[in-house]
């Protein structure tokens, strides 16, 4: 009577290193430009937010007649908490000039500014005010430049956007002069360093 060889299949102990090995490498490729990027969709999605907003304010004023006061909060460094997120502005809107009138009251258009969180920052030239016809008071355009926290680590990539004086007109693009960002950089900050200038920002 023959004797019937049963033929078991699996992976050799050398097969087995040489896969964990590929996943391995794969993971070190993957993992880095997946966290990347997140940090630039984190930004353009800010940066997106910012400039709809900047727009809504401007059209508030102009539909109201009022002037709208935008003021960047300050929030230093690691402030915020992992998962944590507040205001970058302050934005008052008054109604009516008469503190005896029902309209006096300030808009809750302040409610509406996008929150920012510990893992991207923001800086700005100035603070500014838009006029009930939706324009600028300001001498300068308004320069607003947004980056990721992991900047001085992870792609060199800096957002901005300027916001003409006086038409109020806004423009986005990538901001060029990259030797303004430290390690520690603020969550969000006023800073009057003479490269947030608008021509530092590059239209895309």
């Amino acid at each position: 009577m023959k004797k019937i060889k049963k033929s078991i299949s699996g992976f050799s102990l050398v097969e087995m290193v040489i896969i964990v090995g590929i996943i391995s490498t794969l993971s070190g490729l993957i993992v880095p430009s997946f966290l990347n990027w997140i940090r630039i969709e984190r930004i353009n999605a800010y940066t997106r937010e910012l400039k709809e907003y900047f727009r809504i304010v401007r059209l508030e004023a102009r539909r109201w007649g009022t002037t709208c006061f935008i003021d960047i909060n300050p929030i230093s460094y690691n402030y915020l908490s992992r998962g944590q997120d507040s205001y970058g502005y302050t934005v008052n809107c008054r109604y009516s000039i008469d503190p005896n009138s029902s309209e006096y009251n300030e808009s809750n258009i302040g409610s509406l500014a996008p929150k920012i969180n510990n893992n991207i920052f923001q800086v700005i030239n100035d603070d500014f005010q838009v006029t009930p016809n939706g324009r600028i008071s300001s001498d300068q355009s308004i320069v607003v430049v947004i980056g990721s926290r992991y900047y001085q680590t992870g792609p060199k990539f800096l957002n901005c956007l300027v916001i003409k004086s006086p038409t109020g007109h806004i423009n986005k693009g990538r901001f060029i002069a990259g030797d303004m960002i430290s390690s520690n950089m603020d969550i969000s900050q006023k800073s009057d360093n003479n490269l947030l200038i608008s021509d530092n920002c590059i239209s895309n």
